[in-house]
């Protein structure tokens, strides 16, 4: 039976209120991993393709080539917890500041696997995003500011190398 405007009854609406960004011992729900910080905002991935430009005769022809994807940004909710902040702990694997010294280190798994998901209103997964190879690009700590309530956040840029999407 339609609704009357071409759409199958069966039609589930993508909401933006209905997703969670898990990385490991960084971000996802409370429930489901110990010390974690629950995502604000994210959004999903962008992706564009450098071009190959062809001289044919008077004219010019553009083929596809390489895909480019675009860093994603993700905000969590920075929620006192016991131990270190979990994005500073991810940062301090590839840059890990000592008074006095210069401790670089890219060791350990500072490249992760970031995982998506979008819920229709049963709590159902309806999509699923991978991001592969996740690292944070940029890292921003808030500001603080006396005069308001608000909460406050972490910002991230996720650089990866690739988005799969199944679902």
């Amino acid at each position: 039976m339609k609704m009357g405007i071409g759409w199958d009854t069966q039609a589930c609406w993508r909401k933006k209120n209905r997703w969670i960004m898990e990385i490991n011992q960084v971000s996802g729900s409370p429930g489901g991993q110990i010390n974690v910080l629950p995502p604000q905002k994210s959004a999903r991935p962008s992706l564009t393709f450098k071009e190959i430009e062809a001289q044919h005769l008077n004219e010019t022809i553009f083929y596809p080539s390489k895909p480019d994807w675009k860093p994603v940004s993700l905000v969590l909710y920075d929620v006192a917890s016991s131990g270190t902040n979990p994005v500073f702990s991810w940062v301090r694997i590839a840059y890990d500041p000592q008074p006095g010294t210069w401790n670089p280190s890219c060791s350990g798994n500072f490249k992760r696997t970031a995982t998506l998901k979008l819920y229709d209103g049963c709590g159902k997964t309806i999509e699923t995003w991978t991001f592969d190879n996740a690292w944070p690009q940029v890292a921003e700590f808030g500001d603080l500011e006396m005069s308001s309530s608000d909460v406050v956040v972490c910002e991230l840029t996720l650089r990866y190398d690739r988005a799969y999407l199944s679902g």
